[in-house]
């Protein structure tokens, strides 16, 4: 709690190597980049300090002598929102853990910039290119020891986890491969303070609105809309698998017409393995899901609102045909004197 008759403000508090030194930050911070991305690429921190007394790169520089490479150390941040809405009441927005994976230094005037990100520099999950096979095993099996095997923790949060039969990791990173497997079963991936979760993004579609973004109200500074319709309107998807040890054709096609809406006629052609007819129907919505989702997108700058993250969704209004139900695709909280938020938006498919 705030005092509510003090002034709104935001404040952040950043932890290095679980020690609080918000306070030595707070002269010197120019700013703090949060960026919270829904799937397939990781969160990134970057805090930007003015560093004209050499205060900075030399406690940096220290801190690396003491206890090796700086580049690995975790750093923690929050960002707060006091007495936002008068009432005494705070709020806040955890970021997340991150490891520190470069500093930068530059000038005049002098400036040292610190990034982190959530998937762990010092993890070989994203650095060592691996040869495996993976046989009789669930996506979710295969996530979990992925995410053992890095010092992590896993999160599988979708009602559909495909069994693979065989499937090869030919020198690729474990979170190379781990992303291709997703994206072939039209399930999001993304790696947040030290976890990998595993999502289906149509449930998080269906939640309900957190917000309202609304034409003429103070707190849009800017926005842009787009449409997309190449290669994003396909009106039904058809897979298919001959399966050469049954020598039996195992196909399904799932349409938008049996849910009411349109599209352009065009057929979407998948041809993968499938077990039977209703993984490969189960597959077709969401490889034609996958393959429509980015036919309406938008980008919104908005005063500061730790509750705008990545996966929610939230209700445009005021701008005829982009109006809608729109999801959080990024994120990116920027700390700079003011507290503003970017976000990037996609719009909410429907019938699927």
């Amino acid at each position: 709690m705030s005092d509510k008759d003090l002034a709104r403000r935001t404040e952040i508090q950043v932890y290095f190597e679980n020690v609080d030194i918000s306070v030595q930050l707070r002269s010197y911070l120019l700013t703090m980049t949060y960026t919270d991305n829904e799937e397939d690429r990781s969160d990134d921190l970057q805090i930007t300090l003015d560093d004209r007394e050499n205060v900075w790169l030399k406690w940096l520089n220290t801190s690396a002598s003491q206890g090796g490479d700086i580049k690995g150390a975790r750093i923690h941040a929050v960002i707060i929102q006091k007495n936002w809405l008068g009432d005494g009441r705070d709020r806040q927005l955890d970021c997340g853990i991150f490891e520190i994976d470069s500093i930068d230094s530059s000038g005049p005037p002098a400036k040292v910039a610190i990034k982190a990100t959530s998937i762990p520099y010092t993890s070989k999950i994203r650095t060592q290119k691996k040869t495996k096979a993976w046989e009789k095993i669930k996506l979710s099996a295969i996530a979990a020891e992925i995410a053992a095997g890095g010092n992590m923790k896993t999160m599988f949060e979708s009602a559909y986890d495909p069994l693979y039969s065989r499937k090869e990791q030919i020198k690729q990173s474990d979170i190379e491969f781990l992303q291709g497997l997703c994206k072939a079963a039209g399930i999001s991936l993304k790696v947040t303070s030290n976890i990998i979760v595993l999502f289906d993004a149509a449930e998080y579609e269906r939640k309900p609105a957190v917000y309202k973004i609304m034409r003429g109200v103070a707190d849009v500074k800017s926005y842009r809309f787009s449409t997309n319709f190449k290669d994003c309107t396909y009106s039904s998807c058809h897979v298919v698998y001959d399966n050469p040890l049954t020598m039996r054709k195992i196909e399904a096609t799932y349409s938008l017409a049996e849910t009411g809406e349109g599209g352009s006629g065009q057929v979407l052609e998948v041809n993968e393995r499938v077990a039977d007819a209703a993984e490969a129907y189960l597959l077709a919505q969401k490889r034609l899901r996958q393959k429509n989702k980015g036919e309406y997108q938008a980008e919104f700058t908005l005063v500061g609102n730790v509750g705008l993250v990545a996966g929610v969704t939230v209700e445009v209004v005021g701008w005829g045909a982009f109006d809608g139900k729109y999801i959080v695709e990024c994120a990116t909280h920027n700390v700079t004197g003011g507290y503003t938020v970017n976000l990037k938006l996609r719009r909410v498919l429907e019938g699927y």
